[in-house]
């Protein structure tokens, strides 16, 4: 049913190294990028009760032809969903990088998470101490926030879809359930849908999920903590709905906890948590420790200037915070809403995000275009008007030199970045959000920011100038990077030393790269 090992797909750019698991909408393989030398995860659109493979070729077909429209629909919308996917970038939410058709049927291709997923650690370990399951809740939470303010529903939260890296934090996979709808609460797409016994609230099993509800989720996030506080998975919604009841949770589990698991699987989805915020303020406030930080690594709550609501305001409805510099900078990037966030990923010069960024997409790449600050091709400038662009060079320049920086790692929000303080003493967060290009996107991501601006290279038309950070503990990334840019790209024209952790270089305009406006 499944591909066979070493089998190439996307003529020998992926190598399969063996069959994961199969699911309603198909198969996952553990494969290698071959010239990356990276194992990535790829995911194949095969309904076993409708497709069969041919074993020679590989090639899917429909079994029976009154199955074929509904199979073809399918394919439509998981590669839909795919491109989706891969919008969505949260260092909670496992990427999608790439998405092809070949053998007659889609695929898609994903980080492979080296770990555990949660239900193999609490089948090895029993139950979580409090502290240790409240911080992966309060990580898959923040995910979660983030994939409901997209207007998109999970729906097949569990512990069995919730990953833990070599770093101890959580990663959301398996979004092959999950719902978008439109801005009048409609559905929009939809998948297969998930109703994992226990996990799934009555609306879901029911196939009463019409209209976006968060709610839905924060039952499914509930009922994942009282498996991992308690060992045991808990009922199904249709048994609670007939008067039986939960085995109560182990004696010591605070009364907040048990407040939180109770009121987040509530029959009734309006007496749930309506909101993620809603569900996690249930929690007292736990100092979250790890062990193995460095000392160099703070908490950003800790900084009351990282808080907008003390020092922005807003211009054209997009906040921004006075550093006591030249310009105003906007609190978030381009594509996200808050601080914390990656955002999306532009080429320079163009205004539309794209699932692969090279040479040949680039619409700038071959142009001699000027300083492109308010023009047409400035991505600020068309997403959040007014007065907002991109940052000059001098002025990306002047946030080097004129404010401290300082690295941060917010663990709640599994975030790292610089806090950028400026002269006033107020701050702004440069998350590391990496770039978009198939040869390094899969190492930037959360070890490296790299920051447009709209200066072009007056001695290269096809290199712009960026601001490039590496975080502290990102030293072999930062050689990469290094090598990368001694061999194709123009070096540093400010000189900085090597050992500085941020600085401008000058990149190829086709990476995908982070954009922070700035406005007069």
């Amino acid at each position: 049913m499944y591909l066979p090992n070493n089998t190439f797909l996307q003529g020998g750019k992926y190598k399969i190294i063996r069959f994961i698991n199969s699911g309603g909408f198909g198969c996952t393989y553990e494969a290698e990028h071959v010239m990356l030398e990276m194992r990535v995860a790829i995911k194949e659109f095969f309904i076993k009760d409708f497709c069969n493979r041919d074993e020679k070729t590989a090639h899917v077909t429909v079994g029976t032809q009154s199955k074929k429209g509904l199979v073809d629909k399918l394919r439509r919308k998981f590669i839909e969903e795919a491109k989706a996917l891969f919008r969505l970038q949260h260092p909670g939410i496992v990427r999608v990088t790439d998405v092809f058709e070949e053998n007659g049927t889609a695929y898609f291709v994903m980080d492979y998470i080296e770990g555990h997923s949660l239900s193999e650690i609490v089948k090895q370990e029993g139950p979580l101490p409090e502290a240790r399951a409240l911080k992966y809740i309060r990580q898959v939470a923040d995910a979660l926030q983030y994939v409901h303010e997209h207007n998109r529903l999970h729906l097949d939260i569990k512990p069995g879809n919730i990953m833990i890296n070599g770093q101890d934090n959580a990663i959301l996979i398996d979004f092959g359930a999950s719902k978008q709808y439109d801005e009048e609460d409609g559905e929009n797409t939809s998948t297969l849908l998930g109703k994992t016994p226990g996990y799934a609230p009555l609306e879901q099993i029911g196939n009463d999920v019409v209209k976006f509800m968060p709610a839905t989720d924060i039952y499914a996030l509930g009922a994942t903590l009282y498996k991992l506080l308690s060992g045991v998975t808990p009922l199904s919604a249709n048994l609670l709905a007939s008067g039986e009841e939960l085995e109560p949770l182990p004696t010591g589990i605070s009364k907040s906890m048990r407040k939180a698991v109770t009121s987040a699987m509530q029959i009734n989805k309006k007496k749930r948590p309506q909101t993620i915020p809603e569900f996690i303020s249930m929690f007292d406030e736990l100092p979250l420790q790890d062990s193995n930080s460095d000392s160099e690594i703070t908490t950003l709550s800790a900084d009351p200037n990282l808080e907008s609501e003390n020092n922005a305001h807003t211009i054209n409805g997009h906040e921004y915070v006075d550093l006591g510099l030249s310009v105003k900078w906007a609190t978030c990037n381009i594509g996200s809403k808050r601080p914390y966030d990656y955002g999306d990923y532009f080429a320079w010069g163009e205004t539309e995000t794209k699932i692969i960024y090279e040479k040949e997409n680039c619409k700038t790449f071959n142009e001699e275009i000027g300083n492109i600050a308010g023009t047409p091709y400035d991505t600020a400038t068309l997403h959040w008007g007014g007065t907002w662009r991109i940052p000059t060079v001098e002025e990306m320049q002047e946030l080097i030199e004129n404010c401290k920086w300082h690295f941060i790692s917010k663990e709640e929000e599994f975030c790292k970045g610089f806090q950028v303080t400026g002269p006033n003493g107020n701050s702004i967060f440069l998350p590391a959000a990496g770039c978009r290009h198939e040869r390094v996107s899969q190492n930037s991501v959360g070890e490296a920011g790299n920051y447009w601006t709209s200066t072009p290279n007056p001695d290269s038309f096809r290199h712009t100038y960026q601001l490039y950070f590496y975080l502290p503990k990102g030293k072999m990334l930062h050689d990469f990077y290094k090598l990368n840019t001694d061999l194709n790209l123009n070096i540093d024209p400010y000189g900085i030393k090597d050992q500085d952790y941020y600085k401008i270089i000058s990149g190829y305009r086709f990476y995908g790269m982070s954009i922070r406006a700035v406005s007069k």
